[in-house]
């Protein structure tokens, strides 16, 4: 089931009401554009508090507990759950996780939505919980490094239905691309709209095919199209909301795009 509204939200022993989220987001509710992203850059990097690569395997068994597909407690993985049927494999316990793997369901690792390579595993953005995913190990490595995308000629498939293959915009970008089953699609593009908002001041520096070297748009004509097609087609989800209150307990900010995707077009859409 998916939200798009803010309502009040609850993750272990913690409420989060909407006044409560409204006075974090204090001093923003006038702005758009760039000036949005940049207010926003200020409340999130001023609130975060790093705790570190090790903790995220410690806090994924709550903050990715499965509430919402199967209901059955395991840890949500982007690439191995289909919401519409039983799971091919899940993990549920610490013995699950992982840095060794043969194959797909042999363990979960930390998959970093924007890769680590980029940034050369710096803190915090190593760590940090709101693009950082439990990941069937196998299958984070067949994605590597490559931009998120969609496929026109599969090379490989995951067991959920993720793919590897060139992208299937030709006339923007010929590479190969990972490409995540439509529910996830959502996720994964507010993920890496907050990653460019977080870390606004810095991403200018870096290089990588999603990226145009500004630290406003971040990201490249043909991406960002990209990111608000797939935030605008699925919509914010509860496990979204569970997951997001998670990372503001663990880590002490937000994914703004969770609690208003309305930013989303604010600040990037073209008029």
């Amino acid at each position: 089931m998916k939200f798009s509204l803010l309502a009040v939200f609850i993750f272990s022993s913690i409420t989060f009401s909407a006044d409560a989220i409204d006075q974090y987001y204090q001093g923003t509710h006038q702005l758009t554009g760039f000036k949005l992203k940049t207010a926003l850059n200020k409340i999130l990097s001023t609130s975060h508090k790093d705790q570190g690569y090790s903790a995220l395997f410690h806090v994924y068994l709550k903050s990715d507990a499965d509430n919402s597909y199967d209901g059955d407690g395991s840890v949500v993985d982007m690439y191995s759950e289909i919401p519409a049927t039983k799971d091919p494999y899940n993990f549920s316990q610490r013995k699950h996780m992982c840095g060794q793997y043969k194959g797909e369901s042999d363990c979960f690792n930390r998959e970093h939505l924007f890769p680590q390579s980029i940034f050369s595993r710096r803190p915090p953005m190593k760590a940090d919980f709101f693009h950082v995913y439990p990941s069937d190990g196998y299958v984070n490595n067949k994605r590597g490094s490559h931009p998120f995308g969609e496929v026109s000629r599969a090379k490989w498939v995951s067991r959920n239905g993720s793919k590897v293959g060139p992208h299937n915009k030709l006339h923007e970008y010929s590479g190969s691309v990972f490409e995540p089953i439509d529910e996830f699609k959502g996720d994964i593009a507010r993920a890496l709209l907050y990653f460019a908002t977080r870390y606004e001041r810095k991403v200018s520096k870096w290089s990588h095919d999603m990226l145009n070297g500004t630290s406003d748009q971040v990201y490249a004509d043909w991406f960002i199209k990209l990111l608000l097609k797939w935030s605008k087609n699925d919509p914010v989800s509860k496990h979204e909301i569970q997951r997001n209150n998670a990372g503001y307990e663990f880590q002490g900010n937000r994914n703004p795009f969770i609690d208003h995707p309305e930013w989303v077009n604010a600040i990037w859409a073209k008029n």
